[in-house]
């Protein structure tokens, strides 16, 4: 699985962990698959309602409402990014509601170094997702 991302959209998901941080900065990611492509083509930026600096809560009405207007456009939801003020590494919880999220792709942005990377849980097990940015 390879996530391509254009720089704008990779920019994009800094800016906001920068304007965020330390609270973890949240939102979706929207494209289309392509084989085993995940072409993004829009990044939006999600409330965390929790405004915690450890753990994220998109705001289900607002991510419900993006998801309807983007599936509208022709998008599909491929997945979520969130910020880390350390590394780009899953935490215990992220990989618990990674769970409840299979085959989605989780991005990782470092709000501290602004290092990425992509997760996804496919059959039971985590695998690193490749990221191309173009």
């Amino acid at each position: 699985m390879i996530v391509k991302l254009s720089r704008e959209q990779a920019n994009q998901m800094i800016e906001e962990a920068l304007k965020r941080h330390p609270i973890e900065a949240c939102g979706g990611i929207f494209g289309r698959m392509e084989g085993e492509i995940a072409r993004v083509e829009r990044v939006v930026p999600l409330r965390n309602i929790l405004e915690s600096e450890i753990m994220f809560q998109i705001d289900p009405e607002e991510f419900l409402r993006v998801l309807l207007d983007l599936e509208g456009e022709g998008l599909t939801h491929l997945g979520f990014f969130h910020s880390h003020p350390g590394n780009a590494r899953p935490s215990m919880l992220d990989l618990k509601y990674m769970r409840l999220w299979p085959e989605s792709i989780w991005i990782i942005v470092s709000s501290v170094n602004y290092e990425f990377a992509a997760y996804q849980i496919t059959g039971g097990n985590l695998r690193e997702v490749y990221i191309s940015i173009e």
